[in-house]
């Protein structure tokens, strides 16, 4: 019967790994392959399974309990995946003020890791933090994360709290906070664009501003990101640092 004890026990791991898998940015993607989702999944699994710490109780026999058990684990990694997905959510926001501010927000490109349409420089910031996810390493941590969350929340151990409620619910509010810092050069550059445009139409009237207006807004908003390029690698150092705390809070609060 141990062998079937283990097998429950890998199978409950598997819910906690799949509710990440689903819901967490780059490993959740669409375009991902569900067969390379499920190999990870598993394979995951089959390795964290045997070293986990012995449980306090006996996994239940009857179906129903199981499958809440089973439940409760897939929630853990769907709320885990869920504040991770914040970070890029905030990248969106940024760069939908960024293109609204240089007259791109008339202008969608497809995102096949969303399935959705993206602003322009949404897009191409979603694609500097993906990589710079990637270089450092991000997407194993995250792997990492998950598995930690057995020293705090044991299988079958998933609690909801009220505080803790709360405190997910702020991190919304740094999700626009993050949005606003990455568009502020942006924003900044046009507000003095705009500004000097208007003075110009003050001095020379006959000027046609919405012939000139959208080539120089478009023209300074490139130009001000490709110099900003280095600033939003620092901010997004500080975002995905922020965003491990937020998820090491979330453990802690679940278990």
């Amino acid at each position: 019967m141990a062998e079937i004890a283990i097998f429950k026990l890998y199978m409950l791991v598997v819910a906690r790994f799949g509710g990440m898998m689903v819901s967490a940015p780059l490993l959740g993607a669409r375009n991902f392959p569900t067969v390379a989702k499920i190999g990870v999944t598993a394979l995951t699994a089959l390795l964290l399974t045997p070293v986990l710490a012995p449980l306090k109780a006996d996994l239940p026999d009857d179906a129903v309990s199981y499958a809440l058990m089973a439940s409760g684990e897939l929630l853990v990694g769907i709320a885990i995946g869920f504040v991770m997905t914040l970070l890029f959510a905030a990248v969106q926001l940024g760069g939908q003020i960024m293109d609204l501010q240089t007259g791109f927000g008339m202008m969608n490109v497809f995102n096949p890791a969303f399935e959705s349409q993206f602003p322009i420089f949404g897009f191409f910031l979603f694609i500097v933090a993906v990589l710079y996810l990637l270089v450092s390493g991000g997407h194993r941590d995250m792997i990492r994360a998950l598995a930690a969350t057995y020293d705090h929340i044991p299988p079958g151990g998933f609690v909801v709290r009220r505080e803790l409620m709360w405190e997910v619910a702020t991190w919304g509010r740094h999700m626009f906070v993050d949005g606003l810092m990455i568009s502020a050069p942006v924003a900044t550059a046009m507000v003095l664009a705009y500004a000097t445009l208007g003075l110009l139409n003050r001095a020379i009237p006959q000027m046609h501003l919405f012939v000139i207006g959208f080539p120089i807004t478009i023209a300074s908003g490139l130009f001000v990101t490709a110099l900003s390029l280095g600033v939003y690698a620092d901010l997004l150092d500080g975002m995905f640092v922020h965003m491990f705390e937020d998820v090491g809070t979330l453990i802690r609060g679940l278990g």
